[in-house]
């Protein structure tokens, strides 16, 4: 702030919670992804010129968002245990302050 203290918001803890909360939910969404590419596997049939052509289409294109979603899941959760550590070095750090601008 503009007078020298220092001011953590009150729900700082709970927004770094809300980031676990959207990574399980982009990991469900990628078990759902993995439940659609075995579906579209299947359909696709096994045997022929235009199923095995088929497979290396959607197999390929499919990595991409399974990647995504796991690097996405992975990085969200990672976010909210950072946050959530940095969030109580700075409520720590706004008691300090305060204690000390009390004398």
């Amino acid at each position: 702030m503009a007078d020298g203290t220092l001011s953590v918001p009150g729900d700082l803890p709970r927004r770094f919670t809300q980031f676990g909360a959207i990574s399980r939910i982009v990991g469900e969404l990628g078990v759902l992804n993995d439940h659609i590419n075995l579906e579209n596997r299947t359909a696709g049939g096994r045997d022929d010129v235009y199923a095995k052509e088929y497979h290396k289409f959607v197999d390929s294109t499919g990595k991409g968002l399974t990647y995504g979603l796991e690097g996405l899941s992975d990085l969200l959760e990672m976010v909210g245990i950072s946050g959530n550590n940095a969030s109580v070095i700075l409520n720590d750090a706004e008691d300090d302050a305060n204690h000390i601008a009390a004398g």
